[in-house]
């Protein structure tokens, strides 16, 4: 069953184990997945009680995604030294970009904008400077990650 719905959500655009992990909440109490899941009406393959119980699961895995989003946002703040950092539409991209790809070079961030070598300098300077990237490297090999 569990296989099943992830096959379905992924079929469905939704990549969920990029995010969270539903089998941990499945995992945490088998006996009542099994209780639940063999409670369905075989004649009127009634799913409402699995469906509310896998929903349940989806919000609990959901919350902690939160919960650790929330923690992770905290503590950059707290290191901020001025605390909350208001960023441009293109340096809100940039940190994106790391996100997804854990880093970016001075060729990404061109490539992305279609800017000059010199703007490019500019925009990573000023994250630098806001204690948002770090560079890591030297000369033509050097790529930034979030601080």
């Amino acid at each position: 069953a569990r296989v099943l719905a992830a096959l379905i959500l992924y079929l469905r655009g939704f990549d969920a184990k990029q995010f969270f992990c539903l089998d941990d909440y499945y995992d945490s109490d088998r006996p009542a997945y099994y209780r639940v899941f063999q409670g369905v009406d075989q004649k009127s393959l009634d799913l409402t009680a699995w469906l509310e119980y896998f929903v349940e699961g989806v919000k609990v895995s959901i919350a902690a995604v939160k919960e650790s989003v929330v923690r992770l946002s905290s503590e950059r703040l707290r290191k901020a030294k001025k605390g909350q950092i208001a960023l441009t539409e293109r340096q809100m991209k940039i940190v994106e970009f790391i996100n997804q790809n854990g880093r970016i070079t001075n060729r990404d961030v061109r490539d992305m904008f279609e800017l000059s070598d010199e703007a490019v300098r500019k925009e990573i300077t000023k994250l630098t400077k806001l204690g948002v990237l770090k560079g890591k490297g030297k000369g033509r090999a050097v790529y930034y990650v979030l601080v």
